[in-house]
């Protein structure tokens, strides 16, 4: 096994369990290699897919004619959050993060425009995103020409964690309102499967690849979508009435009923 010392190998116990240890890392070496791609592949059209999911929102808003009732919130934290992450990308040298986020940039820069298209309040959405692209030239100059260069991927991968986090706290506020009604109608089953199985990913491609950043913001993600999950048993769908998923119904019923 060891031409360098056979009798070392042959005869102490220590040596047997250090070179059984080194199998032991090679084999998961091998099969970390072997998995790595195919959950590259298999992490990037689950994301991209999530992205797509952004289409339905914008559909929503053309069939309402309005921005009422959705908020831009989604749209402009995927925004910057994809900005930042693809920077990170490119430090990294990681051509799947990267591919990712160009496609996750462009899809949100498509919703936001749309949104903002269809917007009223347009004074308010205008110098929000006005700021994040200010928030984005700062941090492509700090990490490519100002004094992050040198320890810029730390920095960054910080930020980039935060911005996951915030991002992932927005469910919360869901969660609150299943428990406080008892009633898990107002969470989206496919979406949250969706999330689960992105965040599942990205969780498993982040310890293979030994990246922290990647792993603590979709380590979260993934509990909170096991806990959502989770209340689709604790809290079974019920059927709700008419009126609270159609306003105009509320209206109309309140109406008559003064008339």
């Amino acid at each position: 096994m060891n031409q360098s010392d056979p009798n070392m190998t042959s005869s102490s116990p220590m040596s047997r369990l250090y070179w059984s240890t080194i199998d032991k890392i090679r084999s998961q070496m091998t099969i970390a290699d072997e998995i790595l791609p195919y959950l590259s592949v298999s992490a990037i059209c689950t994301t991209i897919g999530l992205f797509l999911c952004g289409i339905q929102i914008c559909l929503r808003i053309r069939e309402r004619g309005t921005t009422e009732g959705t908020g831009s919130a989604p749209f402009l934290i995927a925004f910057i959050s994809c900005a930042f992450w693809l920077q990170y990308g490119v430090l990294k040298h990681d051509n799947v993060v990267i591919f990712v986020n160009i496609v996750g940039f462009m899809l949100q820069g498509c919703y936001l425009s749309y949104y903002f298209f269809m917007t009223r309040n347009t004074r308010l959405l205008r110098k929000v995103i006005g700021l994040e692209f200010i928030a984005i030239g700062l941090m492509l100059y700090a990490v490519n020409y100002g004094g992050f260069k040198d320890n810029g991927r730390e920095t960054l991968g910080a930020i980039c964690v935060i911005l996951n986090i915030a991002s992932i706290g927005a469910p919360l506020f869901q969660i609150g309102e299943v428990i406080r009604t008892k009633n898990s109608e107002s969470l989206p089953l496919p979406l949250c499967l969706a999330c689960f199985a992105v965040s599942l990913q990205w969780l498993l491609y982040g310890l293979l690849v030994h990246d922290i950043v990647i792993q603590v913001p979709n380590y979260i993600a993934t509990l909170l979508s096991v806990i959502q999950l989770s209340l689709f048993v604790i809290y079974p769908r019920r059927p709700t009435f008419i009126e609270m998923e159609d306003p105009l119904y509320t209206v109309n019923k309140r109406i008559n009923h003064d008339m």
